[in-house]
């Protein structure tokens, strides 16, 4: 725990100690959450709930959710942006801010509006707002953070504003040391690497986690080995291509993005048990689904992540590579948000800032 300038004590959130990312960040993902498998006590596969749902998906419809608008939580496309620069920008700083799920019953209650649109609305009123270079994100105060993430002065919250806080100016720090004046800079810089020409995605990824804290999301099951997840990563490449790609063909990315992983939150997780893809052991089902009570950042929520992640991929084998994990990740995220998933109880973890 240590102090920040405005007096507020501070955890890490899972950020400290994390190790790097050494290889190719998604069969490093891959081959973790395989062995997540083998040594998973709360969550199962129902293999025929698996190979019905993937057989009842349209392949068209998956593939065509990363090409346009995601739903009122994310209302944003690649023509609300001047150009590349501005898209990249945003797609960054919405990457590596899309957590607060935990606290998604505070927001409802205090806001009207959960986690992802206080942060859609939030990214986007800093880049109305004096943009989103280095010097703006370090310097940036917990009272402004209220301010443009519309967030009341309330205890329940402060936790959030202070992970919002932590995580703005960590990255704000980041790149000014590595003298890049805002995430463009830094996506460009990487991209020009050699290893980029035929990998750029991946090259992306594995620089993202290990430069900046809070994109290193890895995790540690019950026997103590450790599951890369990546989550905000690999769905900041996916709004790279989905934003910045149409205003400068280098951030499309074709030449690897079909490898990306699925990135796993909440969400997904839930629409696998909605959809009967997943069985929970009691204990983990009613903490989620009866008692509503959060869950700790820690083993059981790795492992039920690690095998989302898994199940994305069992569920495009099954559905003959119609869509990519990415795209199939982008689809359950937005169905989640449908009448009747919407409502469906999904795990919170408030002790994080990965997802």
């Amino acid at each position: 725990m240590r102090q920040m300038d405005d007096g507020f004590s501070i955890k890490d959130w899972g950020m400290d100690g994390v190790p790097p990312i050494d290889g190719d960040p998604f069969e490093l993902a891959r081959s973790s959450c395989l062995q997540a498998v083998q040594l998973a006590r709360d969550v199962s596969f129902d293999e025929e709930a698996l190979e019905r749902f993937a057989g009842q998906l349209d392949a068209v419809t998956v593939r065509d959710v990363m090409k346009g608008h995601m739903g009122e939580n994310c209302g944003i496309v690649a023509g609300d942006f001047r150009g590349a620069r501005d898209a990249a920008n945003f797609a960054l700083s919405f990457g590596l801010l899309q957590f607060g799920h935990g606290f998604r019953y505070e927001l409802h209650r205090l806001c009207g509006r959960g986690a992802s649109k206080t942060i859609t609305q939030g990214v986007g009123a800093l880049s109305a707002g004096g943009g989103l270079s280095a010097v703006r994100l370090r310097d940036i105060t917990t009272a402004e953070i209220r301010q443009v993430f519309q967030l009341p002065s309330d205890d329940a919250l402060n936790d959030l504003v202070m992970q919002l806080h932590t995580v703005l100016q960590q990255a704000g720090t980041v790149l000014q040391t590595l003298c890049m004046d805002d995430f463009d800079a830094f996506c460009r810089q990487i991209l020009k690497n050699h290893e980029a020409t035929h990998h750029p995605a991946a090259a992306l990824v594995r620089e993202l986690a290990n430069r900046f804290p809070a994109f290193n999301d890895q995790g540690l099951l019950h026997n103590g080995s450790r599951v890369v997840l990546l989550k905000k990563a690999t769905l900041a490449v996916g709004e790279l291509n989905r934003l910045a790609g149409p205003h400068d063909p280098s951030y499309v990315m074709s030449q690897d993005l079909y490898r990306a992983i699925a990135p796993v939150d909440n969400v997904v997780p839930a629409m696998l048990v909605y959809h009967g893809v997943f069985r929970l052991s009691p204990p983990l089902y009613g903490l989620i689904h009866e008692q509503r009570r959060p869950l700790e950042r820690g083993p059981r929520e790795a492992e039920l992540r690690a095998l989302s992640l898994v199940a994305c991929e069992r569920i495009v084998a099954a559905a003959g590579y119609a869509f990519t994990a990415l795209e199939l990740g982008y689809y359950l995220w937005l169905s989640g948000k449908a009448p009747g998933a919407r409502q469906f109880a999904r795990h919170h973890t408030k002790d994080t800032v990965f997802y």
